[in-house]
């Protein structure tokens, strides 16, 4: 397990034991619709890199020698079947078997464009969030 060390996922199950409680012990029910959210969310991130690892043994080597402009870029859209890609800082990411970009959208953002400063003004510089997605290219 080489994406996500084991203690880091021992402690996304035991915020997720954590939330469950908060539920339990809640009366809101918007409080419980926001806790169970936030326990859907840390599942996805664990079934993401479960899925990232498999996908990445079995693809064919990455050609991160491409280089595509805006306009091509904007045909990987996740539309359709189409892979779906990213820029963030000039580097092209495929997010194809990201389950938080399910159709090539994410948060109101669609794949197929440079969103460097949407990810910027989200996560800030957390480019690490990035190095599991399998790099594609670059921007010319």
């Amino acid at each position: 397990m080489d994406k996500r060390t084991s203690q880091e996922l021992k402690n996304m199950l035991q915020e997720i034991n954590y939330y469950k409680k908060l539920i339990n012990a809640s009366i809101c029910p918007y409080e419980k619709i926001y806790l169970i959210n936030t326990i859907a969310y840390k599942v996805t991130e664990i079934l993401d890199d479960i899925n990232m690892n498999e996908n990445m043994e079995r693809e064919v080597p990455i050609q991160s020698s491409n280089e595509f402009t805006i306009e091509e870029l904007a045909e990987y859209d996740g539309s359709m079947g189409k892979p779906a890609y990213v820029a963030v800082n000039g580097i092209v990411y495929d997010l194809s078997f990201s389950s938080v970009w399910g159709g090539g959208t994410h948060f109101g953002l669609y794949a197929g464009r440079d969103l460097s400063k949407e990810f910027k003004s989200c996560h800030g510089n957390k480019v690490e969030m990035l190095k599991n997605l399998p790099v594609v290219g670059k921007i010319k």
